[in-house]
């Protein structure tokens, strides 16, 4: 066995990179400042202190935007902020990094020279919050619980058979046998969505049967081994949590011993609360409160670049099928701007369908340039007939300020372009769903992330011919050039070779043979009053707090 050393760097890949839908606020309320939280700037010295009330000091508020309904981590892919006071990873990004991990459940991780074995040796004494062992056993009855479970996210860990695979040597020696290579284990492991441990022993003693495996009393009742647990849940509107006196990682800081979490929708009252000392940190504002809020010397605006695109998918199987009408689409849609005078410099401009950070790019750009002669010579020379009709659908909420622009826009080219806002859950079965061409929308605006930093691992899902709309390619998008490149880069270590191939599916699936027409990379999106320490914004874990590294200044 090599040791490969828990802080390794890396990506990893696998066959479906999930969708994780979560509730977004309006358009471009990611956050934009000048410094980055938990350091204060020397202009801030003498700024004046926001007041507490008679709030507990050791308790940290919250208010966000929507709220957390499900919090069984075998079923939850709308959106993991609720469930990462409680629940641990095996591994987890370190820090701000995207393709380097650090020990959580597992303090040391080996893996054999073929990269078809890990060994993850797991932390001394610890127990999940109803008081059971989270030993070797333990963990991998968490893992199997998700594989198996019936509507859950076991396909991520690309297991076939975790009873014969997965090993339990010994009360902290968890072992994993592949039958390929898995050269990023260690990092997938670190995802936010399936890799969450939950205790086996909370499930099996709450299981309605076969189709639940406990998944009724972990969405409210979540057992997992994390620095906190769920003191109240009251969905809709309010979660706290309070410490776990046996949490393995001790309190030996000034941790807080209480997080209360507030779902307040509108952005204008999160910023009240702010403002009025009675919040700590709030979870996406509007454009002009970003702005204002980043010039008000008692609170610290994030500044870090997320993994998140915002987008337009072309249906391509339907009225987009020819390239030149998706490329004369993605001619008529002016970025600067919309950045510069509709989300006030909160986002970027995105340089292709994939998050600029992405393992084997670099800084060239592949959106093709607002040019509205431009995009009328190409539908002319497609045929695509003046005064035809489209459709785009998005939810309420979100998309509806670029949807509106992209109506101007296209309306300029005699296309009219019919707005559809729907429910979330609505537009979700419409996104992911399997009606014919005719039945569905033209056009679809959404967002994506990835669960980890591969290309794989990202394009599979969404771009490769060999998937459908229910792993995300909602475009049924298909090209042969393509689906053979991403195929190439399963469980590649990604060097100048295999980047090279990344560049050249950028350029394709943003310019050549559209897929999508990016609309803006999400920046953070927490606001934190200046006595608010420790926090770290990680792209791929996006709109999630590490609550247990936040502390109080004096």
């Amino acid at each position: 066995m090599t040791d490969d050393g828990i802080k390794r760097g890396g990506a990893s890949n696998h066959d479906l990179q999930f969708r994780l839908p979560r509730r977004h606020f309006l358009a471009g309320a990611a956050a934009f400042g000048l410094a980055t939280i938990g350091r204060v700037p020397i202009s801030l010295a003498g700024a004046p202190e926001l007041p507490i009330g008679n709030r507990d000091p050791r308790s940290l508020v919250v208010v966000v935007d929507a709220t957390v309904e499900n919090l069984d981590p075998a079923t939850n892919v709308e959106w993991a902020y609720g469930l990462r006071p409680v629940y641990e990873t095996l591994t987890v990004l370190d820090g701000a990094e995207t393709s380097k991990v650090k020990g959580s459940l597992a303090s040391a991780v080996t893996s054999s020279e073929d990269k078809m074995t890990w060994t993850f040796e797991l932390a001394e004494n610890v127990k999940f919050h109803d008081g059971t062992a989270c030993d070797a056993a333990a963990v991998k009855a968490a893992i199997t619980r998700t594989i198996k479970h019936p509507s859950g996210l076991g396909v991520a860990w690309q297991i076939a058979d975790p009873d014969t695979q997965l090993t339990a040597r010994d009360a902290r020696t968890l072992e994993f046998k592949f039958t390929e290579a898995r050269p990023f284990f260690d990092v997938e492991v670190s995802s936010q969505y399936g890799f969450w441990i939950a205790s086996p022993t909370a499930a099996e003693k709450n299981s309605k049967g076969p189709e639940d495996v406990g998944t009724e009393f972990l969405q409210s009742h979540p057992v997992g081994s994390g620095p906190y647990r769920v003191e109240a849940f009251n969905p809709g509107q309010d979660i706290t949590y309070v410490r776990s006196e046996d949490f393995h990682g001790g309190w030996d800081h000034p941790h807080f011993e209480r997080i209360i979490t507030k779902t307040i929708p509108v952005s204008a009252t999160r910023r009240q609360l702010l403002e009025a000392g009675e919040a700590d940190i709030a979870l996406r504002m509007e454009p002009q409160d970003i702005v204002d809020l980043k010039n008000d010397p008692r609170f610290v605006v994030s500044d870090t670049l997320t993994a998140t695109l915002q987008y337009v998918v072309f249906a391509t199987d339907g009225k987009l099928a020819d390239k030149r009408i998706r490329q004369a689409i993605c001619h008529a849609f002016d970025h600067d701007a919309y950045l510069r005078d509709v989300v006030l410099g909160t986002a970027d401009k995105p340089r292709s369908v994939f998050p600029m950070q992405m393992q084997g790019l670099d800084d060239t750009a592949y959106l093709r340039p607002f040019d509205l002669e431009k995009a009328k010579a190409l539908l002319e020379e497609a045929n695509f007939p003046a005064g035809s009709e489209l459709t785009i659908t998005y939810y309420a909420g979100f998309g509806d300020t670029e949807c509106q622009l992209l109506q101007g826009w296209l309306g300029e080219l005699g296309i009219t372009l019919n707005l559809q806002e729907k429910s979330f859950s609505a537009f979700l079965d419409d996104f992911f769903g399997d009606a014919p061409a005719d039945q569905r929308a033209d056009l679809f605006y959404f967002s994506w992330w990835p669960n980890v930093n591969h290309p794989y691992s990202y394009a599979w899902s969404l771009f490769s011919g060999e998937t459908k709309a229910a792993n995300g390619n909602a475009g049924r998008y298909s090209n042969a050039e393509a689906t053979k490149l991403i195929g190439e880069l399963r469980q590649k270590i990604i060097d100048g070779e295999q980047a090279a191939k990344v560049r050249k599916l950028a350029e394709i699936l943003t310019s050549d043979d559209p897929a999508w027409l990016p609309i803006q990379q999400e920046r953070t999106q927490f606001i934190a009053r200046r006595d608010i320490l420790g926090m770290v914004n990680n792209p791929i874990y996006v709109a999630t707090l590490d609550m247990y590294n936040l502390s109080r200044s004096a």
